[in-house]
């Protein structure tokens, strides 16, 4: 039972309550206007510490629960590149709310946090930066820390200019270029230029590739196993996440390649009698496993000699494969399943630039199809 205590001109309310140790614990709050004001707060606390509210971890920092959150859900259950945007975030927290607890923080000041960081952030970052404070503070609600979602449907801003879509990957010609020009440039003794052409024939991410064993990949049926990824200095790893596990197809022509490129590698390793124990596709005998720092390189060192402006990163790859696949008038679906996001959602959002092209693209063919109902 709450107790009920006037001081001056304002009530205060008391409530005693059992701990998850089993201790009995004081709850005050003071303040109110009138003693009704302060029953009916009483009164809802009681009923939330009945259903579970658990009011000793309210003064945790943001910070604190942030950090505590991403070593018991994140660390080795995403991967390292993931895992260092997590940890890019805690440094966010620190520098935008560094003493704001769960209890203190509402609606309003987390808004006020996000229009700050959206000053010298692009949009997309700053709803990244939500997406990952978001997911903790929910987390928080089912622990009974808090009982508010002080998170829920802010407005996302950014006045930092981001990467234009379109600089993220190349259109077709200069895809083809890059192709063509990667595979002449294909020899055994070197794994960057192989990575770069399935790269762009999968849209597979860098990690999936580094993974990729040759168990997994499947001549008959031209089609490629992501099961796994490769993690810098700890091997094989989890992939991103469960819809990441899928089966792509290739085509003949990148088949034909990657059958060649294994009779070569096994007669290379052979003659350096060096043993390949992971049976790892992109094996570099020279220089152990390849970072993606030097495919990057090696990717810049071609577009420039093409004289592709702008140039694109290995991930830039993932973006132009799912890209061709639509204009070319492959459905979002497939390209969703193909690229392993998670739900379809995703890849309308990230690919609405192309999706409202081909809009335009398609309504002279609708128009048709429709008229000639009447004919």
């Amino acid at each position: 039972m709450a107790r009920f205590v006037k001081r001056g001109n304002t009530w205060q309310y008391e409530i005693s309550y059992k701990n998850k140790d089993g201790k009995f614990k004081k709850m005050r709050r003071s303040g109110f206007r009138t003693k009704n004001d302060a029953k009916a707060e009483a009164t809802e606390m009681e009923s939330q510490l009945n259903k579970g509210y658990n009011p000793d971890k309210k003064n945790t920092t943001i910070y604190e629960y942030y950090e505590n959150w991403i070593q018991l859900y994140k660390k080795g259950s995403v991967s390292d590149v993931t895992y260092r945007r997590y940890l890019d975030n805690l440094s966010n927290i620190k520098k935008y709310m560094p003493f704001d607890t769960l209890a203190d923080m509402n609606k309003q000041k987390y808004q006020e946090v996000l229009n700050e960081f959206s000053k010298t952030h692009a949009k997309a970052t700053t709803k990244r930066f939500h997406t990952h404070v978001r997911a903790a503070i929910l987390d928080a609600l089912d622990e009974k820390i808090i009982f508010t979602d002080f998170t829920r449907n802010p407005v996302i801003k950014g006045e930092k200019e981001g990467k234009k879509k379109e600089e993220k990957y190349l259109n077709y010609e200069d895809f083809k270029k890059l192709m063509k020009a990667t595979e002449s440039r294909l020899d055994e003794r070197y794994t960057s230029p192989y990575l770069i052409l399935v790269g762009g024939a999968t849209g597979a991410r860098f990690a999936e590739l580094l993974g990729l064993t040759w168990d997994d990949i499947d001549f008959d049926s031209q089609t490629i196993n992501i099961n796994k990824t490769w993690l810098l200095n700890k091997g094989f790893g989890p992939t991103k996440n469960k819809s990441s596990v899928r089966v792509i197809d290739i085509d003949t022509h990148t088949t034909g390649i990657l059958m060649k490129y294994e009779k070569q590698q096994i007669e290379l390793l052979k003659r350096m009698g060096i043993k390949n124990s992971d049976n790892l596709v992109f094996y570099n005998p020279l220089n152990g496993m390849i970072t993606s720092n030097a495919v990057n390189k090696t990717l810049k060192k071609i577009q420039h000699q093409l004289s592709i402006e702008p140039a694109i990163t290995f991930h830039g790859l993932r973006h132009t494969n799912a890209s061709v696949l639509l204009y070319e008038g492959i459905d979002l679906l497939y390209v969703s399943e193909h690229l392993g996001h998670k739900d379809i959602s995703i890849t309308q959002e990230v690919y609405s630039h192309v999706l409202d092209e081909l809009k335009q693209k398609n309504k002279p063919k609708v128009s048709a199809v429709l008229s000639s109902i009447y004919n």
